[in-house]
């Protein structure tokens, strides 16, 4: 009897200590981990750095936060897998990339993204982040859900951006988190088809 309780005390122990991993679900061209060449279906456990060449993009999935990014060409991420409850899960550096939520919004699952200029929280969402390394700028596009949007600059300055909507901060956009723009039909159509895996 001992033996038996002892074993499933290591097997919760494993499980409610296990730390999250990044799926490689989909890639093409070259894309690089810590400087290591990765492929489809290889899985990151560790902390680090997501690189993309021109013209190469990857999906990556990390179920126990829920969510899957497709991150495009010639752009860079972070990602610390170090804690289940670690807040700076994803640092996005440069370029862009598509998040998609794997849950459903009544579920109520939360996320969320940092850039150098803002936090992104997400609400079970479908959105389009774009960062200017050399301009020090962040854009946003909602294609659902809803997120907010903060300016790290400035703890007071925030915007809620739903579905159909295009938000800026930094560079040509100003310190300030300017007005939110709701994109007409046809620039929707256009934009929701990047990075669409």
């Amino acid at each position: 009897m001992k033996t038996i309780f002892l074993s499933l005390l290591v097997f919760v122990s494993l499980n409610v200590f296990a730390l999250p991993t990044a799926t490689v679900k989909v890639l093409k061209g070259k894309v690089q981990f810590n400087g290591k060449e990765i492929k489809q279906s290889d899985v990151i456990k560790e902390n680090g750095l997501i690189t993309t060449s021109p013209r190469s993009f990857v999906k990556i999935e990390v179920a126990d936060w829920n969510s899957a990014i497709v991150i495009g060409p010639a752009s860079s991420m972070k990602i610390d897998l170090s804690s289940p409850d670690v807040e700076k899960k994803y640092e996005f550096l440069g370029g862009v990339c598509r998040w998609k939520s794997l849950v459903t919004k009544s579920e109520g699952k939360k996320g969320k993204i940092f850039t150098k200029e803002v936090s992104v929280g997400v609400r079970g969402t479908d959105f389009l982040l774009t960062r200017n390394e050399h301009l020090g700028e962040s854009e946003i596009i909602v294609f659902d859900g809803l997120v907010l949007f903060s300016n790290l600059a400035d703890q007071n300055d925030s915007a809620e951006i739903k579905q159909g909507q295009w938000g800026g901060v930094g560079g040509r956009y100003g310190e300030k988190i300017g007005k939110i723009i709701d994109l007409p039909p046809t620039a929707l159509r256009h934009y929701t088809r990047f990075l669409e895996l």
